[in-house]
């Protein structure tokens, strides 16, 4: 059997960079990113980050990999109310296996969409985004995903379905051997109101924990 061409990536810059991998617009699918395990050098550029341990990042690749493997077709199909990108599965590139995702971007669709913090930073933190991020708060509390990492850097506000929403787009599933979040909501909501109650305090705002909102 004829194998496929790896996917030509190398000559493209990347547009985000996480804690464990590179974010690259998809050559051939405008609507999706690929995320890339952190590379010596990308089109020139060094990545001091390169030297990220295997173990980790494997870790880190899977356990997303087994989340999305246990939300099955229910969530593919709720796209509009899901809190994470959708995944598209793995891709053989000129630099190693990549995992494509659903791309959070501008309503221009021209670049990614801004990260909670830049909006804060930026002063554009309206009555009407407020309600967004609020929303979003809700939709995760709601959902069966299990938040690791949340911070003002990987929730993403996009447009969506004709919408603009926030999505997370890192930091999410479990790696543990138990993992309390998948089987217990009271250990997820904990989770995640510490990380609101971290990013009020550094920017100034105030979170409520019993209302689970954030406001001025």
């Amino acid at each position: 059997m004829l194998l496929a061409q790896p996917l030509k990536i190398s000559h493209l810059a990347w547009v985000a960079k996480g804690s464990h991998r590179l974010v690259l617009f998809h050559p051939n699918r405008p609507d999706l990113v690929l995320k890339l395990p952190f590379v010596d050098e990308l089109n020139g550029r060094l990545m001091q980050n390169a030297t990220v341990p295997e173990k980790a990042m494997n870790r880190h690749v899977s356990r997303e990999r087994k989340l999305y493997g246990r939300l099955g077709p229910t969530f593919a199909s709720s796209k509009n109310y899901a809190p994470i990108p959708q995944y598209y599965g793995s891709v053989v590139t000129d630099l190693g296996v990549a995992d494509a995702y659903e791309g959070i971007f501008s309503r221009d669709r021209k670049k990614l969409g801004m990260t909670f913090g830049q909006i804060i930073r930026r002063k554009l933190l309206r009555k009407d985004v407020f309600l967004d991020i609020n929303e979003f708060v809700n939709r995760l509390d709601r959902s069966d995903i299990p938040a690791t990492d949340i911070n003002a850097s990987n929730i993403v506000y996009g447009y969506r379905e004709g919408r603009m929403v926030f999505v997370l787009v890192d930091g999410f599933g479990d790696y543990r051997s138990f993992p309390l979040e998948t089987w217990f909501r009271r250990v997820r909501r904990r989770r995640t109101s510490t990380a609101f109650s971290k990013i009020a305090k550094r920017f100034d705002l105030v979170w409520d924990d019993q209302t689970r909102q954030f406001s001025a």
